[in-house]
């Protein structure tokens, strides 16, 4: 029998001090693992002058013995819609798609068009804001039965689509919020007819070669260099959802809704390009949301690909989460205090915005 003991690595780039985040963040970290939240965690944190901190602490592969380390890889889940919402924002800035065209300028050749939800009255832009009111394939109870029988053949986009063609739209388009991974398969499609290109080819030449985010691929098959062991729960007890960086089910089907396998240092990466200052020039569009806040003042929504939230004094704070087969992810970059963190963990259970943000709050507290 193998002695499975919590490992806790600290890599630091920069000097300790007063205002080192690292003692408090492994705290929270340790107590996450050993309070069985979760078997690995692995957070990187970026302050404002640049200097990176990274910290690992509990499994990547219990049934191994394998600590997180460094090189630990998660899937990304949704936190790569803002991968995809960054596409489409370059490919409209270079005039190849416009964001308040139709729909239908692209799609309305496919076979489950005519049974699509608010078909006629989409736009790119509402669905790369999640104001479309398409129905999300992951909650249809066809693609839940399909995938009892189908085993690790996949779905097309296409397929995809399919599911939700015929179902009742959610609300009314542009003018409400429904989260929808239906909503990015379609931008998916959008984007590989417009330009002909395949979109994680795009995404390359795009986002991930030009920001140096050299652990980040796409989920494309089952077997990963570094990939953590992610965990379900069921009927008895955690189950792993991958095997020696080999995935049990294909999980191809995530594409443009956040089909990557990361790391958090990658995360904050691309988080802080999007901050003041930051690479992209996409960053005004991306972050603007107020076709559909969350509140009346119009100071919380989700721009494209993105949540948001501004304060009074014009701060803001840009942020998304990732669940997706069987691992948890949040990234956050808060512009008042420059910091950017991104959290990853091997447990669906584990609630990795919530540890996200109450982390920020610690850090940031006065």
């Amino acid at each position: 029998m193998r002695l499975i003991i919590p490992i806790v690595f600290c890599l630091i780039a920069a000097p300790a001090g007063a205002d080192d985040p690292a003692p408090l963040a492994l705290s929270r970290m340790n107590a996450a693992v050993e309070d069985g939240q979760v078997p690995g965690l692995s957070v990187t944190i970026r302050r404002a002058d640049g200097t990176r901190i990274d910290l690992h602490a509990g499994l990547a592969d219990p049934r191994e013995g394998i600590p997180v380390g460094s090189d630990t890889r998660f899937l990304s889940g949704s936190t790569g819609k803002t991968i995809t919402a960054l596409v489409a924002v370059q490919l409209a800035e270079a005039g190849t798609l416009d964001l308040d065209a139709p729909v239908s300028t692209w799609l309305s050749d496919r076979d489950w068009w005519d049974g699509l939800a608010n078909a006629d009255a989409l736009t790119l832009r509402m669905l790369l804001n999640h104001s479309a009111g398409v129905p999300d394939y992951l909650e249809d109870l066809d693609f839940f039965l399909a995938g009892l029988i189908r085993g690790n053949r996949g779905y097309s986009p296409d397929e995809l689509a399919g599911f939700v063609a015929g179902d009742a739209a959610e609300g009314e388009p542009g003018a409400h919020f429904s989260y929808s991974d239906t909503d990015y398969i379609l931008v998916g499609l959008i984007i590989e007819t417009a330009t002909g290109e395949t979109f994680y080819d795009l995404a390359r030449r795009l986002v991930i070669e030009p920001l140096g985010m050299t652990g980040t691929e796409p989920l494309q098959g089952r077997t990963f260099e570094n990939l953590a062991a992610g965990h379900t729960h069921g009927l008895f007890g955690r189950q792993a959802t991958a095997r020696r960086g080999t995935l049990k089910s294909n999980l191809d089907h995530e594409w443009t809704g956040g089909g990557w396998v990361t790391t958090p240092g990658d995360l904050v990466t691309l988080y802080r390009a999007l901050g003041d200052g930051g690479f992209f020039a996409a960053e005004g569009a991306i972050m603007r949301s107020d076709i559909n806040a969350f509140d009346e003042a119009g100071t919380r929504g989700y721009g494209l690909g993105i949540y948001v939230r501004f304060h009074d004094d014009g701060a803001y704070r840009i942020a998304h989460g990732g669940d997706f087969g069987g691992y948890r992810s949040s990234v956050i970059h808060d512009s008042r205090s420059g910091l950017t963190l991104a959290v990853q963990g091997n447990d669906k259970a584990f609630e990795a915005p919530d540890f996200a943000f109450e982390l920020l709050g610690a850090l940031t507290a006065d």
